[in-house]
Parts: structure tokens; C-alpha cells; sequence
């Protein structure tokens, strides 16, 4: 289990700046079901961000190449220089946004490709979740995840590729750094910040350019990955990005999907919904080293998962968990149709004290709203369309 570093959730998070950041633009800060930011708003809020002055700067490849140099590294690549002076603090909660540059490469793998010590974090379990797609409305599909668990400063990372599709995916900061280095990322050394190069391989969730979105949730069992044969071993939580990358429709994830074997990375096993924008869903699951793929349909335009295994339920899932029925319910009143607020309210009414963060993903328009502790009050929303940040 995670260590417990926090005795309380953090309370609702001080207002994000506003305006176009070089990791993606925070395009609004408004109650859900709010129709948008007027214009003189929108002006305030940079104008707020300008007085915040180095809070919201991103860190420079100045001095993260001068950090290495300090370090007595040697022929560092330039992506990772480049992905470190991405990182910028945008939310006192905190939440960071950073642009991770392909190919991915690991601190301990920098740690031998370059010669010095290099900080180590340990792979940490998940824990509860909510999950589901909306995909009712062909223009409109919607897909919807919070994440339970101990207090989660959140990375939204913006991964670029060598090759595949470009993501905006959620990490659980938590699991690379320690509480006092969290309060201070953004002021603190390079070889501090290598942690940061693993963001790639914890995928919590994301969506990628194309619209297609991957989510995960425990199932509180050891179910039994698929192994052996010819197919290669990959992480639970790194296939999400791997899926991400690789696919633009349910049907191509789940292909993809068949020809690994997860392997879990110290937490308990999960199971993964997934959406596109055909538009189709499906839930994914393991047991006995078979997956199983329960998929949307016309009648059923929709898809869900909590933490408990479909698969062992015989075909009646309702009964065994609160929000699962409550999911179940609304997404089957409403067609599977749902707005961006929709999905954001229904989020809300299955949250638990332990939420953590609740993101809805557009998949038409690729966009990413969020908030944090709980903080319903405070929505926003980046864009994975923005312009990639230059050195």
C-alpha cells in the first residue's frame, strides 16, 4: 500500500491561473454548467497570471541543462532536457502540467545511460474508482473517471511521441515524490526532478489526439493476466499509454490489448474502460488468463466500471456497488448522452470522501476538465490541441 503521507485531504484548491500556458492552455474557470469565461473575464485572469509572475513560469532549459551540469551528468539527451523545462506549477493543490518528449526513458535508465546517481521511486498500488463513456450522442461523446485514494497532487502530462498519437494523461504525483518535495517542484534541483521521467509508465487515464480515451480501476482481486506465448510483458498502468499511442478506435485497443500480457506494477489488479469516437465503449477484463471485452451497443450506448469484476456476475452487475448502479441508472435514463457538465455532475454523484480528482474527456473536442478535492465549484479545462512548447 502507498505510505500515508497526508492526514487529510487537502480542502478546495486556490483558483488556477488562467490564460495559454506553454504546457496547454487552461481554457476556463467556471462552475459546472456554466455556459463560459466572457471576455473581460478571461482578460482579468491573465492579467491575475502576469501578477503571479514566476508561479506561473515554466522552468527553462537553462537551468535544467545547468542543473545536470552541477550533477556531473554527461550527454544528456535532449528531449529529457527539453521535458523537464516543461514543468510548470499552474494550482496550489498543487497541480503541474509538463510536456514529456519522446522516446521515453526511465531515471534509472538516465541514471546508466549517464553515469551518476539518479533518484529512485518505487512503484505504488491504486486503489478505487469510477469509470464510464457516454457515447450516445456521435458528436458529443463523453468519457468520465474519478480517482480515490489518499491526497494526489496531480501531473496532467502532455506526451509527445517519437511515433503514435499525442496524449494528455493524469499521474498521481504521489507516487514519484515525497510530500516536501511536492510543495516545491517547480523550485526544485534537476537531478530532484528525475522522478518526472517515469510520469509515461503510471498512466492513471488519458485521451489522445484521435479521441480515443483509457481509464482504469482496481478489482480488488488477483485476476489472473493473460501470460506465456509469444506476446511481450507490459505494465497495467504503462499499456494504457502504449494503448493511447497505438490506437484511434476501441476495436484497434482492444486488438492491441490481445497481443500483450499485463503485468502488474505492485498494485492491485484493474480493469480498463475505453471510448472512441466511432462512436463506441467498451470494458475490459482478466480473469483466469482470459480477457474479456464487454462492449457499447446501439440499445446500449454506453459503458462502466467500478471495482468489482463484471465478469464474475453472471450477467447482473446491479447490487454490488452503489455507484456502479447509480452510473448505471443515469447513463441508462439519459440514452448515454451526456454534456461535458453532465458528466462532470454525474462524477460528482458517486464521489466519496477519498476522491481525489474527477476528469471528463470531450473526445470530439479534446479537451480535458477537471477539478480537484472535491472542489465541483471549480472545473477546468485544457486542450490537447494546443501548440507544442519550443525550447
Amino acid at each position: 500500500m502507498r505510505e500515508a503521507r497526508h492526514s487529510t485531504i487537502a480542502g478546495v484548491m486556490s483558483a488556477l491561473i488562467a490564460g495559454c500556458l506553454v504546457a496547454g492552455a487552461w481554457l476556463s474557470a467556471n462552475p459546472v454548467g456554466a455556459a463560459g469565461q466572457a471576455e473581460d473575464e478571461m482578460a482579468d485572469a491573465s492579467a491575475a497570471a502576469a501578477a503571479e509572475g514566476e508561479d506561473s513560469t515554466a522552468i527553462g532549459t537553462d537551468r535544467v541543462g545547468e542543473g545536470f551540469e552541477a550533477m556531473g551528468w554527461r550527454a544528456v539527451p535532449e528531449n529529457v532536457i527539453r521535458t523537464l523545462s516543461t514543468l510548470e506549477r499552474v494550482s496550489d493543490y498543487p497541480i503541474y502540467t509538463m510536456h514529456y518528449f519522446g522516446p521515453y526513458i526511465r531515471a534509472s535508465e538516465l541514471e546508466v545511460q549517464c553515469g551518476a546517481q539518479a533518484a529512485r521511486s518505487e512503484e505504488r498500488p491504486i486503489w478505487a474508482c469510477s469509470l464510464f463513456a457516454a457515447v450516445g450522442n456521435a458528436d458529443a461523446p463523453m468519457f468520465g473517471r474519478n480517482f480515490d485514494w489518499e491526497h494526489s497532487p496531480l501531473l496532467v502530462a502532455f506526451l509527445e511521441p517519437e511515433t503514435g498519437y499525442r496524449s494528455v494523461v493524469s499521474v498521481d504525483l504521489a507516487y514519484l515524490f515525497d510530500e516536501e518535495t511536492l510543495g516545491r517542484l517547480d523550485t526544485a534541483t534537476v537531478e530532484e526532478l528525475l522522478p518526472l521521467l517515469d510520469a509515461p509508465f503510471l498512466t492513471f487515464d488519458g485521451m489522445n489526439e484521435v479521441g480515443l480515451a483509457i481509464g482504469m480501476a482496481s478489482v480488488g482481486y488477483e485476476c489472473g493476466y493473460p501470460s506465456g506465448g509469444d506476446r511481450r510483458d507490459v505494465g497495467d498502468l504503462r499499456l494504457m499509454r502504449e494503448v493511447l499511442e497505438s490506437s484511434a478506435t476501441v476495436e484497434e485497443a482492444i486488438a492491441f490489448l490481445k497481443g500483450i500480457n499485463p503485468v502488474s506494477q505492485g498494485g492491485p489488479n484493474t480493469h480498463y474502460v475505453v471510448a472512441d469516437c466511432t462512436p463506441a465503449a467498451a470494458l475490459i477484463e482478466y480473469h483466469a488468463g482470459e480477457m474479456y471485452v464487454f462492449r457499447s451497443s446501439a440499445e446500449s450506448p454506453w459503458q462502466l466500471g467500478t471495482n468489482f469484476p463484471v465478469v464474475l456476475t453472471n450477467g447482473s452487475p446491479l447490487g454490488r456497488c452503489w455507484r456502479y448502479d447509480l452510473l448505471a441508472e443515469t447513463l441508462r435514463e439519459e440514452g448515454g448522452v451526456l454534456s461535458s457538465q453532465d458528466a462532470m455532475a454525474l462524477l460528482q454523484s458517486v464521489s466519496t470522501r477519498l476522491t481525489q480528482w474527477s476528469i471528463v474527456y470531450d473526445l470530439a473536442k479534446g479537451i480535458m476538465s477537471l477539478c480537484v478535492g472535491r472542489g465541483y465549484q471549480d472545473v477546468f479545462s485544457v486542450s490537447l490541441f494546443e501548440e507544442i512548447p519550443t525550447p
